[in-house]
């Protein structure tokens, strides 16, 4: 087997070895081999100890995660879609991504026990930039269903995504009793009890006449509605 297949192999079988014990205590290169059916000198090959291992392994979670991360949260402008249907999409990739990778998922949702400092960190790293994304589109959100008042967004942010959180880890746990479907309709229920002014559908295009500007989310932005954070989540 070529080095890369393998490096990956024993990157998959660390992987199971720590959601299937709910732990990283079991983690070592001897457990990793047998995981995977080698030899530990296959491993000790490849990964010179187990802090190099599971350095390895952060790095390559964190990657597809903040892919797909940033698969789930649409680039503005979204000229033609109701806000209201813009997060609720986003929120079902985001539950897609948790379906199809639901290791990886758990080692995100669920501290585990043993958890090494470095991943809790790369954790709430991972979280603290997910709030930026979708701070941005609730912000531009609000502007477009004319939202009244002056709702604190932050707050608003953060709850949106702990339930969003929240039902990812009742997906994982009971995929039969809480199905993406009634997840999704409790986050719809959710956005339509924030107050709005403007008629749903509502959309970029039909209220504002153009792509927002991010210090000034009332009026119109630049014609190319660019989003440089973005770019730093995706890279």
């Amino acid at each position: 087997m070529p080095a890369a297949e393998r490096r990956e192999q024993l990157l998959d079988a660390t992987l199971e070895l720590i959601t299937r014990e709910r732990s990283f205590e079991p983690v070592s290169m001897e457990a990793v081999a047998r995981e995977a059916g080698v030899t530990k000198p296959v491993v000790y090959d490849l990964f010179a100890n187990r802090t190099i291992l599971l350095s390895a392994l952060i790095q390559r979670e964190e990657r597809h995660t903040l892919h797909e991360l940033a698969a789930a949260i649409p680039q503005s402008p979204w000229l033609e879609a109701d806000p209201d249907d813009v997060l609720v999409d986003a929120v079902a990739t985001f539950l897609d991504a948790v379906q199809r990778n639901p290791r990886r998922w758990l080692l995100v949702l669920h501290p585990l026990e043993g958890t090494p400092r470095e991943i809790r960190d790369k954790v709430e790293e991972i979280r603290e930039g997910l709030v930026q994304l979708v701070t941005e589109l609730v912000t531009i959100g609000l502007a477009v269903r004319r939202t009244p008042g002056d709702p604190d967004v932050d707050l608003l942010t953060r709850l949106l995504i702990g339930n969003a959180e929240e039902g990812a880890r009742m997906l994982l746990a009971k995929p039969d009793e809480y199905p993406p479907e009634r997840l999704l309709a409790f986050i719809r229920w959710i956005i339509s009890a924030v107050p709005r002014d403007a008629p749903y559908p509502a959309s970029l295009a039909t209220t504002m006449g153009g792509p927002i500007d991010l210090d000034d989310p009332v009026a119109p932005g630049d014609a190319d509605g660019s989003r440089a954070d973005r770019n730093d989540v995706e890279a």
